[in-house]
């Protein structure tokens, strides 16, 4: 009764197929068109491969950084450092052994007379030490965008070994993942950092490549490269083991420099690190090591020609067959590729061949669709009425995502009385939720236990519910996934026959995909929230006296909405306007946000554009409610019409930005800044209830000390344990 139609193909269509197939995976490859995700699926087999690395080569000296760190700018907190210290560094490393000794740091301005010196006497000394030298475009007053070199001072560079090339180009996507072997600079092709640094490491001449790039093998950043504090380098707290016969690269890590990448091993990496995996690269193809090397996209092309060659192959078999084939190549697939990349280096992107597998499959459900379809025709059934199930159930509008559509339609083609489909959990399990279509109300259609029996023996079963009634229960899967159970009964004492039954299944199956989709529309708005906590988190990080100061005001501006009783979705837009409350300050310049002390006149007013700017940079984000911007954009009004940007008093400020205005003065008040320790609590609700009527809401005042009093304590524990001082 649900035996599949034949579906094999001659060989002379199956050789038009592949070919067919093959042209358009070549026309995608040449494009780009699949770039995006390629770049995607390769840096997850980078992350896979990282567990299992290359051993290191022999004979070739790694290394180690010295990192300008957050403990090392408290050491020493003047800033920038003499030049002094920076020669007490490389004394240090001199001292320890070290075989090379790398600056990734801009050098080529004057510092102090005594400083400057003393560290070009050093570098002399060593005769070890590779400079960092760049180039950067910058507009000049008259002149327009020009191209300049930043090089060493020539004092400094006078008794350097080499100087290295600190340029790394970032592809569309905001991912390091090539590092130039030499870039021009100044008029002569100058290597990078670390090839300099490596030709140093083992007494050769600077070779002056043209410049050319070198894919960077993340698959060495293991084992993990040692870090050293240069604090603890310049008091000679370290062990000399560390540094002894190695490469010493000296670059900034700390969030202060601004000097992060996203790498395909994650994001935030300093760019002094991904010059240690630039230097481990260029060591294994010293060593004549394999490194991670992409394949041509010719062989690419010629890869997606065989697998549909294959592919097409296997359509000659019955349909089991060509499905279990297809199922086995598409498996082969990613794992030879990954299998490369682990052992050889070679990544071999499986993207693409996939996609022919997929198309071949696509290909093989048309002719199926065909050959019942003709079956349809002979019973009388309407194609075009099957083909609107599938186009309802596909509909984004409809309620339920076009399910109810769906079910009506199919009610009608088989002349049901009634149609249901029940939902299943992520577990597999039916958890109640259903939707219905009866032709007359006939009470609740279906047996939730035999839906269950259904659903887990995966196999279709028709009932008999009194002499007058039938019901078919269609299990429904995508995948592996369960969706659900499709009910289908009718009053009539007449059996479906074998073509009911299967429209019913190729509905079913529809159903499930568009169920599965609507699942992955709710994934999508939590992908959609964990960006807006990355942005929050980028805006704590490039501020670091207010690290989870974001997340403080999203928490307690939520409880104190829900304690007002408002909708959900306003919660949660409240909710979010806390977490982007001060975006607006990736606007506002390093020298006025991270000021120490308090700003002048001008300083203030170039802060307080933080409030229009971050209202600027959501309001074009999709997805994101009114009272989120105006969150963002009126948080500093006053309750009396003394604040900024616009100037809003009383309840002309919207309630939202009223809740956040409350906590983010006591947040505020509560943490250090670089301007003021915090202050203690009895004197921070003391300054709030004075505010209350003047700056604040004095309703909302009250109301933010309720929750303080009541809830503080456990809401600030929550927050990653790092729940700030209250």
């Amino acid at each position: 009764m649900r035996s599949a139609p034949d579906t094999r193909t001659g060989p002379r269509e199956a050789l038009v197929l592949a070919a067919a197939v093959a042209v358009l995976a070549a026309a995608a490859l040449a494009a780009g068109a699949a770039l995006p995700l390629q770049r995607l699926v390769a840096d997850a087999g980078l992350r896979s491969a990282a567990a299992h690395p290359p051993a290191p080569p022999g004979g070739i000296p790694d290394v180690t950084l010295v990192a300008l760190d957050p403990r090392s700018l408290r050491a020493f907190p003047e800033w920038p450092w003499p030049r002094g210290l920076y020669a007490e560094v490389v004394r240090s490393l001199d001292a320890a052994g070290a075989a090379a000794i790398a600056f990734d740091i801009d050098f080529s301005t004057p510092r102090e007379p005594e400083g400057d010196p003393a560290f070009a006497r050093a570098i002399a000394g060593s005769g070890r030490v590779v400079l960092a030298a760049f180039r950067q475009r910058q507009a000049l007053d008259g002149v327009g965008e020009v191209e300049i070199a930043n090089l060493p001072l020539p004092a400094l560079a006078h008794g350097a070994a080499s100087l290295g090339s600190v340029l790394m180009p970032v592809d569309a996507d905001g991912v390091v993942r090539r590092a130039p072997r030499a870039s021009e600079i100044a008029g002569r092709a100058t290597p990078s950092l670390a090839a300099a640094a490596l030709a140093v490491a083992l007494r050769e001449p600077a070779a002056g490549a043209a410049p050319s790039e070198l894919v960077l093998d993340y698959r060495r950043s293991q084992p993990p490269v040692p870090v050293l504090s240069i604090a603890d380098v310049i008091e000679r707290r370290f062990d000399p083991r560390e540094v002894a016969g190695r490469t010493v690269l000296v670059g900034a890590t700390a969030a202060e420099f601004q000097d992060l990448w996203s790498t395909p091993l994650g994001p935030a990496r300093p760019g002094v690190w991904i010059q240690a995996l630039a230097y481990r690269t260029l060591a294994a193809e010293r060593a004549g090591a394999a490194t991670l090397r992409p394949a041509p996209v010719a062989a690419e092309a010629a890869l997606a020609a065989l697998v549909s060659l294959l592919a097409a192959a296997f359509g000659g078999g019955s349909r089991p067959r060509r499905l279990a084939a297809l199922a086995l190549l598409a498996g082969a697939l990613p794992a030879s590729a990954w299998g490369l990349l682990v052992w050889r280096g070679l990544w071999i992107d499986p993207l693409v061949p996939l996609g022919v597998v997929a198309l071949h499959y696509a290909l093989g459900l048309e002719r199926v669709r065909r050959r019942f379809g003709r079956r349809l025709e002979a019973r009388e059934l309407s194609l075009s009425a099957l083909f609107r199930v599938g186009e309802a159930a596909a509909a984004p509008g409809a309620g339920g995502g076009g399910l109810d559509l769906a079910l009506a339609l199919l009610g009608d083609v088989v002349e049901a009385s009634g149609v249901a489909l029940l939902r299943a959990s992520g577990d597999g399990r039916l958890d109640g939720r259903r939707i219905d279509w009866q032709r007359r109300d006939a009470g609740e259609i279906g047996d939730l236990g035999t839906a269950a029996e259904v659903l887990s023996a995966r196999r279709l079963r028709v009932c008999s519910h009194g002499p007058r009634r039938v019901a078919v229960y269609a299990p429904l899967h995508a995948g592996e996934r369960a969706v659900g159970v499709l009910v289908v009964e009718r009053d009539r004492p007449e059996a479906l026959d074998a073509t009911q039954l299967r429209t019913i299944a190729t509905v079913g199956t529809q159903l499930a995909l568009s169920a599965e989709n609507l699942r992955l529309i709710d994934e999508l708005r939590g992908t959609f929230d964990s960006s807006i906590e990355a942005i929050a988190s980028a805006v704590e990080a490039r501020d670091g006296y207010t690290e989870s100061h974001c997340r403080r005001l999203a928490l307690f501006s939520a409880r104190m909405a829900d304690r007002l009783g408002l909708p959900a979705a306003e919660i949660e837009s409240i909710r979010l306007g806390a977490l982007l409350h001060d975006v607006g300050k990736i606007g506002v310049r390093d020298e006025i946000l991270l000021k120490p002390g308090r700003f002048s006149e001008p300083e203030m007013a170039e802060m307080r554009r933080h409030a229009d700017i971050g209202h600027r940079i959501i309001r074009g984000i999709a997805g994101i409610h009114d009272t989120t911007c105006a969150c963002v954009r009126h948080h500093h009004e006053c309750w009396d019409g003394s604040g900024y940007p616009d100037g809003l008093a009383g309840e002309e400020i919207p309630l939202g930005a009223r809740i956040v205005t409350v906590v983010d003065v006591w947040d505020a008040l509560s943490t250090a800044r670089p301007y003021k320790d915090a202050y203690p609590q009895p004197r921070v609700r003391s300054i709030l209830r004075k505010g209350g009527g003047t700056q604040f809401d004095p309703a909302l005042v009250d109301l933010f000390l309720d929750v303080l009093e009541e809830e503080g304590e456990e809401m600030l524990a929550f927050i990653d344990g790092r729940g700030g001082t209250a």
